[in-house]
């Protein structure tokens, strides 16, 4: 597995434009690579709709275990694509593509084969909420991973607050929620955030090693060890969203927000 693609390795085309995601699948490992590299691997909207046709791709093509990475070193997803975003600016779109991107990370908990996170590099707001939804997250020693919603006036609008409080505990959750901090891996590690460090060298060797061993397990033993552990730690609580979208929804209408967008475009201008 090499989620670096060859140079000479041609973009997929999805329709009449090229995919924002690529699937590579070799011997039961499907990986997914946010194939954004000019925006940091950040999430569009036509990202997020890629995504969730993803994850019926490799269902269909019946893949052993998925991996969800971002395409070269420095950044695994650094968010929601803000100079996309902020154009959204009534509440009715917020919602909507809070719902729709919320569905798409509870359906990694529904998936009978394992979705491991591939921190390659620096996971930022909704990308460490796409992290926080894979099953478990293997990072490369030079990442970093922090929940900035806090920053842009905002709450995580895609379960992050659940799972982060199920995975981590209510006072760590609260703590990394209200500070904003952004943890180096070994930092995360040590909060119980990721499952596995990897020096930066090794870590797409690594990546594909654990991914290989899960999908040469039997699969009706894989299936069966999810499907139990989620029974006793639900990865997912969808009688939770409706309250926490409309709460995401009026924080993203909300003054302080576009003050806070405004703020991070002239620091975004000063330093081009």
């Amino acid at each position: 597995m090499n989620p670096a693609a060859p140079a000479t390795m041609a973009p997929t085309q999805y329709g009449s434009r090229v995919r924002d995601l690529r699937i590579d699948l070799d011997r039961g490992v499907a990986v997914v690579s946010i194939d954004r590299p000019h925006a940091r691997n950040a999430l569009a909207l036509r990202t997020m709709a890629e995504l969730d046709e993803a994850l019926d791709e490799v269902t269909a093509k019946r893949a052993r275990v998925v991996v969800i990475r971002g395409s070269g070193e420095k950044a695994f997803c650094a968010g929601g694509d803000l100079k996309e975003l902020e154009h959204m600016r009534s509440g009715e779109e917020a919602a909507e593509m809070a719902r729709r991107m919320r569905a798409t990370l509870d359906r990694i908990a529904q998936m009978a084969v394992p979705v491991i996170a591939g921190v390659n590099g620096d996971a930022f707001g909704g990308g460490a909420e796409l992290a926080l939804a894979c099953d478990f997250r293997i990072a490369a020693e030079h990442a970093r991973i922090g929940f900035t919603q806090i920053t842009l006036g905002l709450m995580p609008a895609w379960g992050a607050s659940e799972r982060l409080a199920a995975l981590v505990g209510r006072g760590r959750a609260l703590h990394m929620l209200l500070g904003g901090r952004v943890l180096t891996a070994p930092a995360a590690l040590h909060a119980g955030l990721v499952e596995e460090v990897v020096p930066s060298e090794r870590f797409d060797e690594r990546l594909d090693e654990i991914a290989r061993q899960i999908a040469a397990a039997p699969p009706a033993a894989v299936a069966g060890i999810k499907r139990s552990v989620d029974s006793v730690r639900p990865h997912r609580n969808p009688e939770l969203a409706a309250a926490a979208i409309a709460t995401f929804t009026r924080t993203w209408v909300a003054p302080a927000h576009w003050r806070a967008v405004e703020r991070m475009e002239k620091r975004r201008k000063k330093k081009a």
